[in-house]
C-alpha cells in the first residue's frame, strides 16, 4: 500500500509529532508513505532518519485570523486550487492508493485527491470552533461540508473533538484513534536552573498563549508561596511576544521574578517533565493534550483544567488530579495536597504510568490506522 500524506508544516508540533508516531508504525507494516510540507523544517530531518519520502509543495492554509479582506480570501482560495492542481500531479505520477490530511488546517491534499479520484483519510488533530479569532476562507459550514464530502471517513483524535464537529458531520462518520506517543530524550534529571531539591517544581509545556492558562498557573504559584511553600513554576514553550511581555509583568507584580523560569522552545521537553514534582496542564481546552501523556509515561502526576479531550484522559484521584479551569485558587489548593502529600504524588504518577503506557502504542496507534487505510482501499477497489 502506498499513502501521500499531507501536513500543514514541518514543525514539531502535536499534530506532526502525532504524524511521525504513526509513519514510523506504518512503515513496519510495510507501507510506503510519502510526505507533503509547504516549508521546510525540523520534521524534515525526522523523516529522513525513518526513511520517509518527503516532498515540498507551496500551499496554504485555508484557515486564517477573522477579518481578512474578502479579496484575500478569494486569492487564497485560488492558490489552493492551483496548489492542488501541482499536487495532484506529483500524486499521480507515485501511483499512491489513498491521500491521507493530517491536519484541519489545509484542503490541498483533499482538492488534489478529488482532482484524481483517490480516496481521501482527513486526520482532524484540531477543533474549528474553539478559538473565535479564526475563520476558514470559505466560512465554517462550507468548510465542514467539503470536510464531510471530500472524505472516504474522517479521524478524529478524541471524543471531545467528535462532538464539537457534530453539529454538520454525522458522529458515525467519524472514528476517534487515540494517538501514540513514545517518551524519549535525555534521562538527566538536572536542571540548569540550579534549583534545589527542597524546591517544590511545577511545570507546563505548551506555547506561551492565554489559551495555555499559563496567567493562572502563575496566579496559582503566587497563592502557595503566600502560604509558605517553596514553589518554583518553570514554563517551556515558545512565545508570542506580547503574550509573554503581559506575563512577564504578572510575574514582576506579584513578586515571582526567581520563582517563574521562562525557558522557550525546547526539542526535549520531556527532559524539564522529569525533573517536575508535578506536571500542569492549564488549558482552556484541549482536543487531546499529548503533554499530559508524556508526563504520565514519565511517572509525573498530572493537575489537569479537564477540558475537552483532558477529560477522557484523566479520572480525578485515580490518575491525576482535576480542577476547574480559571479557579486559581482551586488549582493552588491541588497543588498543595500533592506538596504535602508526596506519597499519594507517587501514587498518583505510578498509576498514570502503567494506565498510558498500556493504552498509548505505537504498535495499537498503526493497527488501528492500517485497519481504516486498508478498508478504504479495498472498497475503492
Amino acid at each position: 500500500m502506498r499513502v501521500c500524506f499531507v501536513s500543514h508544516t514541518a514543525q514539531r508540533n502535536g499534530a506532526e509529532l502525532a504524524l511521525l508516531e504513526l509513519l514510523q508504525g506504518l512503515h513496519k507494516l510495510g507501507v510506503e508513505c510519502l510526505v507533503f510540507v509547504p516549508k521546510k523544517g525540523p520534521l524534515l530531518s525526522d523523516l529522513d532518519e525513518l526513511g520517509i519520502k518527503w516532498r515540498q509543495l507551496n500551499y496554504h492554509w485555508w484557515w486564517k485570523p477573522k477579518g481578512k479582506a474578502l479579496p484575500l480570501r478569494i486569492l487564497r482560495t485560488l492558490q489552493g486550487l492551483i496548489a492542488a492542481l501541482r499536487m495532484a500531479w506529483l500524486i499521480q505520477n507515485w501511483n499512491c492508493d489513498l491521500v491521507y490530511t493530517n491536519t484541519i488546517a489545509v484542503n490541498t491534499g483533499a482538492l488534489a485527491a478529488w482532482i484524481i479520484r483517490k480516496p481521501h483519510i482527513w486526520h482532524l488533530h484540531e477543533s474549528a470552533y474553539r478559538n473565535p479569532d479564526l475563520k476558514f476562507d470559505v466560512g465554517n459550514r462550507c468548510a465542514a461540508f467539503l470536510i464531510n464530502r471530500l472524505s472516504a471517513l474522517i479521524v478524529v483524535v478524541s471524543h471531545s473533538i467528535a462532538n464539537e464537529y457534530s453539529r454538520y458531520i454525522k458522529l458515525e462518520r467519524m472514528h476517534v484513534i487515540y494517538q501514540s506517543i513514545s517518551v524519549s530524550g535525555s534521562n538527566d534529571n538536572k536542571s540548569y536552573l540550579d534549583l534545589k531539591k527542597n524546591k517544590f517544581q511545577c511545570v507546563i509545556v505548551g506555547s506561551l498563549q492565554p489559551a495555555k492558562g499559563q496567567d493562572g498557573a502563575i496566579s496559582a504559584i503566587a497563592e502557595v508561596v503566600r502560604r509558605g511553600i517553596d514553589a518554583h513554576l518553570v514554563l517551556v514553550g515558545d512565545s508570542k511576544v506580547c503574550f509573554r511581555a503581559e506575563l512577564e509583568r504578572q510575574v514582576k507584580t506579584q513578586g515571582l521574578e526567581h520563582r517563574v523560569h521562562f525557558i522557550g522552545y525546547s526539542k526535549d521537553p520531556i527532559r524539564f517533565i522529569r525533573m517536575a514534582d508535578v506536571v500542569l496542564t492549564c488549558s482552556r481546552w484541549e482536543a487531546f493534550s499529548r503533554v499530559t501523556i508524556e508526563a504520565m509515561l514519565a511517572g509525573k502526576a498530572v493537575i489537569s483544567s479537564g477540558r475537552g479531550g483532558t477529560i477522557e484522559l484523566i479520572r480525578n484521584g485515580e490518575n491525576g488530579l482535576l480542577y476547574e479551569w480559571g479557579n486559581h485558587i482551586q488549582l493552588a489548593n491541588k497543588i498543595q495536597f500533592l506538596y504535602e502529600n508526596p506519597n499519594e504524588r507517587y501514587r498518583l504518577g505510578t498509576t498514570a504510568h502503567a494506565w498510558a503506557q498500556r493504552r498509548f502504542t505505537q504498535e495499537r496507534y498503526a493497527n488501528e490506522v492500517f485497519d481504516l487505510l486498508s478498508k478504504v482501499v479495498e472498497n475503492k477497489t
